[in-house]
């Protein structure tokens, strides 16, 4: 969601260390099942666990936090001079700043107690395609590549639909629907820092003997209005703001070789979130446009079990550089 350890612009998506660590961690408040059974010949465990978490776990927080940072939010189309075509097509470059999160934020494993490796990349970047469609509606389609870089490897599709609800001379409201599937892979449980301790040690509290490759979720639909404005003595400048709401369905597989066995926990998560978006949109030509938004969604979470529910939400900037074909 920060180090910069490689040259290559991240077109993968801020990532999830909800952790599932040992099948041995307890997760009260959740509903659960569990078995296990010996994998090959090396006696081995396979640790099977599926939980059911709260929307104000801190592992929870950790899933629609990073669910957040892939929402397809904001950055309106550029307006046509001619008006709305069928078959126009738009294309652009989203990237979005992920914010570092700091030690406090990345203790989510264990309902708030271990430390986890959320910090992967320090961008998400995605393309991001309109068609215009019959009726005033555009389709709108936003991907990153499936490609590995900082370790993470992001499989996800985002889709909406779009149009103009009322429209005046230097004005317009609109209305977005929006949905996403997918997940991202990648060594959050266990990653390769921790396995030079030894497992159950403080640096290496999920008793991690081999690097994981967790699989988390990313699943949400959700919609939005939005407002613009074209300023008639600036024309090229367009400020806009939105509101939306947005329901989160996220799932986090561990996959992690741990001193007991291999540990294959399951967590699941489902609820509502709000958010909103204020930015601004430049006209270079009537075919290019660079769009800059603020991007916020309070989020709450009860880090540990006796402390007070609060809010940590995600704030970031998301910018679009899109070009109109007509």
């Amino acid at each position: 969601m920060f180090r910069l350890n490689g040259t290559k612009i991240v077109i993968a998506t801020g990532v999830f260390g909800i952790l599932a660590g040992s099948a041995k961690a307890q997760y009260s408040g959740g509903t659960a099942s569990a078995s296990s059974a010996s994998a090959g010949t090396s006696g081995a465990h396979i640790l099977h666990n599926n939980y059911h978490l709260g929307f104000d776990r801190p592992e929870a927080w950790g899933l629609k936090y990073f669910a957040s940072t892939s929402l397809l939010s904001g950055l309106p189309a550029p307006p046509q001079p001619e008006g709305h075509r069928v078959g126009a097509i738009t294309v652009g470059l989203e990237m979005d700043w992920q914010p570092q999160l700091d030690a406090g934020q990345r203790r989510i494993g264990f309902n708030g107690t271990a430390l986890e490796d959320l910090n992967k990349a320090p961008i998400f970047a995605r393309a991001v395609i309109r068609v215009g469609l019959p009726g005033k509606f555009s389709a709108v389609v936003a991907a990153p590549p499936p490609l590995q870089f900082f370790g993470v490897r992001a499989r996800l599709l985002a889709f909406g639909l779009e149009r103009p609800l009322i429209e005046r001379e230097h004005w317009t409201l609109g209305w977005r629907g929006y949905g996403q599937v997918g997940s991202v892979k990648g060594a959050f449980t266990c990653p390769a820092g921790v396995l030079g301790f030894a497992p159950g040690s403080p640096a290496n509290p999920t008793d991690c003997v081999g690097e994981s490759a967790d699989v988390a979720s990313l699943r949400y639909a959700g919609s939005e209005f939005e407002f613009s404005y074209r300023i008639p003595r600036y024309p090229k400048i367009i400020p806009h703001a939105a509101v939306g709401g947005n329901f989160i369905d996220g799932v986090f597989q561990t996959h992690a070789p741990v001193k007991d066995g291999l540990d294959e926990t399951r967590l699941w998560t489902r609820g509502d979130t709000f958010s909103s978006t204020g930015g601004v949109t430049y006209m270079f030509t009537s075919r290019i446009a660079f769009t800059v938004d603020a991007f916020y969604s309070p989020l709450w979470v009860q880090r540990q079990a006796t402390a007070p529910r609060t809010n940590d939400g995600l704030f970031n900037v998301r910018a679009l550089l899109s070009y109109t074909f007509r």
